[in-house]
């Protein structure tokens, strides 16, 4: 193993002590102010453990998907490259299939960006690119990233500005009324109209009252509950997807605001890249699958965005 070896190995080992600020020093100066480039054990120390938070996250609702991965990945390209390519290709995918070795990765990256709020914004956005990237975010997930936040020394507010661009906005309480409804059907949470009506279908034939009218009344009760459950959870969700009109775009020839058509060439609001918007049912969940943002918007936001 060649020096960068031996240093890239060095750093998924030893990610303690005084290089967390140092490593914190280095990419504020680099991805925030986007001045000289720094080399050497700074950037891969910053990049090993930034990819095993990025992992540690991946793995909180105890899996790794494949989109994951897929998204871990690019994340680490894009900050190699910002970094000035500290490490080549075959170098980095080492450092990556090896971020599983190291150990509490969200705290050591939490304290590297504590005190640096602009930085730390940006690595709450990484972490929800990966939480978003399988169309599944988790409520382990959720709670994952609000502890990093915390601990990285964001404000909830500014915590909430860092996922804007990734998941919807809802108040404390409708969130809890809505992770209670995804429950209740069975689907995942933030799962589209498509899932939501399909596993409505299921579960009302399945509980609907006449189905059951020859077993026990004490019996019938408990299906007629279940089955105004369903029901409460249906009509809770049905409406989060809404229609065309209330999503609002960029338009892939223009770059102006319009609203979202099914099957429409817009642009990413991020990396700009041009994306065909999905049918009408799943507008409100389309993402762009380079860097996982969503691709429509309320008006009033898509228009600060623009």
């Amino acid at each position: 193993m060649n020096w960068r070896g031996k240093a890239i190995g060095g750093s998924i080992g030893s990610m303690f002590g005084p290089w967390g600020a140092l490593a914190g020093a280095t990419v504020g100066h680099v991805l925030v102010d986007r001045k000289n480039v720094p080399t050497g054990k700074q950037s891969l120390r910053l990049l090993a453990v930034t990819a095993g938070a990025l992992y540690e996250l991946a793995r909180a609702d105890g899996r790794y998907t494949t989109q994951e991965d897929a998204a871990v990945r690019a994340i680490l390209n894009e900050i190699n490259q910002r970094l000035g390519t500290a490490l080549r290709p075959h170098e980095l995918a080492y450092l990556i299939d090896d971020a599983s070795r190291i150990d509490h990765c969200l705290t050591r990256l939490a304290s590297t960006v504590r005190g640096n709020p602009p930085l730390a914004r940006a690595t709450v956005s990484w972490l929800w690119r990966v939480a978003v990237c399988d169309c599944d975010e988790t409520p382990p997930e959720t709670a994952c990233i609000g502890a990093f936040a915390l601990a990285a020394g964001l404000s909830e507010d500014e915590a909430n500005q860092a996922s804007i661009l990734f998941r919807r906005r809802v108040s404390a309480a409708s969130d809890q009324a809505l992770h209670a409804a995804f429950t209740a059907l069975g689907v995942p949470y933030h799962a589209d109209q498509a899932q939501i009506k399909s596993a409505y279908r299921t579960m009302s034939q399945k509980y609907h009252p006449d189905k059951h009218t020859d077993l026990d009344p004490d019996i019938r009760a408990l299906t007629a509950e279940k089955f105004a459950q369903i029901k409460a959870a249906y009509d809770t969700l049905c409406g989060i997807g809404g229609t065309s009109g209330d999503w609002y775009s960029k338009q892939a020839d223009s770059g102006r605001l319009a609203p979202a058509v099914p099957d429409a060439v817009v642009l990413c609001f991020v990396c700009r890249q041009k994306v065909r918007l999905p049918p009408a049912e799943h507008l409100s969940s389309a993402r762009c699958p380079h860097c996982q943002t969503l691709l429509a918007f309320e008006r009033d936001l898509a228009e600060q965005l623009v």
